[in-house]
């Protein structure tokens, strides 16, 4: 085994700074006096409702939003920082409404299904049938 020297530089603790800014939280509190904050919690329990109605009318399909947080910083030439900060918010998309409907022959929407009218013909009547077992022939 090698004898290993001790380093030659002993790390001295940082002093302890009570104004630090230790957590976003802190930070976010510094804008507007505290309503950038406040801005930014109602911002992101509003789209957790967005998404919980989204998906009650319309299922999990889509059900996506976003919440963006920028943050700008800019230098001064004393050492101070000037900051900026914005929240957007996006709620999930409403998918399209939707409908249904049929074409007619002349190439127009309508209700009416054309499935209905084969249904609405009259019946036709079945001339050459075997009389014991009811069974209709085809006629070549």
């Amino acid at each position: 085994m090698t004898n290993k020297k001790p380093p030659t530089q002993i790390v001295k603790a940082a002093p302890h700074d009570p104004y630090k800014m230790r957590t976003l939280e802190q930070i976010f509190a510094l804008f507007d006096g505290g309503d950038f904050l406040a801005e930014v919690m109602e911002g992101h329990k509003q789209l957790q409702l967005d998404l919980l109605e989204h998906k009650a009318e319309h299922g999990t399909k889509g059900c996506a939003g976003t919440m963006t947080l920028q943050i700008s910083y800019a230098l001064g030439k004393s050492g101070d920082v000037g900051m900026g900060a914005t929240a957007s918010f996006k709620p999930p998309k409403k998918p399209p409404s939707s409908a249904a409907a049929f074409i007619n022959d002349n190439g127009e929407l309508t209700l009416y299904s054309p499935f209905m009218a084969r249904m609405h013909q009259p019946v036709r009547d079945a001339t050459d049938y075997d009389p014991e077992t009811g069974e209709v022939r085809d006629v070549d």
